[in-house]
């Protein structure tokens, strides 16, 4: 569709920068704007007059861009959204290195109208969809939150006993435990004076399955260093604090799961989801919140993309061809679609059989498991747009049959 302005707005906290194009990508309006309702209908009502077709793009159609999205929805202009990836890839392609919002302004409007494929849609409001993101995105500042009261933790216990830190290695620092052990005692300093038969007893209090040979690591790790480091006691202090401050964000995003399970009871779409084997309620909620209805997206492939489910491919000429596992996408979206796989593989018969062929081809178990989720979305994409429950191919042609 052809517009009569296209306008490219670089969202800020508090305040946006505008640029405004007309078909022929002359320049009509460069400028700064309060974020006030008042000065975006301003802008926007300079345009949107006598009839005229108005695009309003923005980089974030979330949180600081929200109030922009349903003022210019509000004044009968169509809004769509540019992706921080292509925002950053489109930038590449224009003159000069520097990153203003003047800048960003004009890469956006020169977006919309040069390369509308690179656009996503933000033109549904229905109430029902938008909690769910809200939520999301609450979830994901928790989340980062969380990692980032891990990595201090991380840090000030390699700082005062490493070997103590490397028991702690990979997932087991995650522990819900462990998590409440260093909250009480904060590291090995306290931990020394307890002992085996005290830990233990900590241990299955919070619901630890065998946690014997973690205590041994760690008393083992605690009495190997001889040496007291300056200080020590302080960091542990402060791995205590980190310690509640993660079990707290955990808490908060277990709230936000069960607000979001319970929001998506009333999604029609939900139904559709749960028909699908290995989806459950969790795994419907991810999708929900993070992909919506799919109907931002115009095929089963860009969706694939948005997920990280497309293999990235790397090839220049005749040089050798390499298919590399894709590193980016939305994780959530990606985790809740590689766990419903795996998941079917254990009672989905053709979800089995799909999985041991691409075994069998020499693909390892999670590039396998990767594999069968890219066609299980390609399934759950028809399924969404056409409203249908799951169905196997062989319930389909024994109805046919019949």
């Amino acid at each position: 569709m052809a517009y009569d302005f296209v306008i490219g707005v670089d969202v800020g906290k508090y305040f946006h920068h505008a640029c405004v194009l007309d078909p022929q990508g002359r320049q009509v309006l460069s400028k700064r704007i309060n974020q006030h309702e008042s000065s975006l209908r301003k802008l926007f009502g300079q345009f949107i007059a006598d009839n005229a077709s108005v695009l309003v793009i923005v980089d974030q159609p979330n949180n600081i861009g929200r109030l922009t999205v349903a003022v210019a929805q509000d004044m009968g202009a169509d809004v769509r959204y540019l992706p921080g990836l292509a925002m950053r890839q489109l930038s590449r392609i224009h003159v000069g290195n520097s990153k203003t919002d003047v800048r960003d302004a004009y890469v956006i409007a020169h977006a919309g109208l040069n390369l509308p494929d690179a656009l996503r849609s933000v033109d549904r409001v229905e109430e029902v969809f938008t909690q769910p993101k809200v939520l999301n995105g609450i979830d994901e500042d928790l989340a980062r939150a969380y990692t980032r009261q891990i990595n201090q933790m991380r840090s000030a216990l390699v700082g005062t006993n490493p070997a103590f830190e490397h028991v702690l290695r990979g997932q087991m620092i995650h522990r819900k435990w462990i998590l409440h052990l260093l909250a009480k005692y904060g590291g090995p300093t306290k931990i020394r004076r307890i002992g085996k038969t005290r830990l233990a007893a900590f241990a299955r209090s919070h619901k630890a399955r065998n946690p014997e040979p973690v205590i041994d690591a760690m008393l083992a790790a605690i009495h190997a260093q001889t040496v007291s480091i300056a200080g020590a006691e302080y960091a542990e202090l402060g791995v205590a604090m980190s310690a509640k401050d993660a079990l707290a964000k955990l808490e908060h995003r277990k709230e936000i799961e069960a607000q979001v399970l319970k929001l998506i009871q009333d999604i029609p779409q939900t139904e559709i989801l749960l028909s699908m084997p290995g989806i459950g309620p969790r795994s419907a909620a991810q999708i929900l919140m993070t992909a919506g209805d799919m109907s931002d997206f115009p095929d089963a492939a860009h969706l694939a993309s948005y997920a990280g489910l497309s293999p990235r491919t790397n090839q220049s000429g005749t040089s050798i061809m390499s298919n590399s596992p894709n590193r980016a996408g939305n994780k959530k979206l990606k985790n809740a679609l590689w766990q419903s796989s795996f998941a079917s593989i254990r009672f989905h018969e053709r979800s089995r059989q799909f999985y041991e062929r691409k075994r069998k081809e020499g693909k390892r178990h999670n590039a396998a498991v990767v594999a069968l989720a890219r066609r299980r979305l390609n399934v759950l994409f028809a399924m969404m747009r056409s409203g249908e429950l799951y169905r196997d191919i062989s319930t389909v042609r024994e109805a046919a049959a019949a």
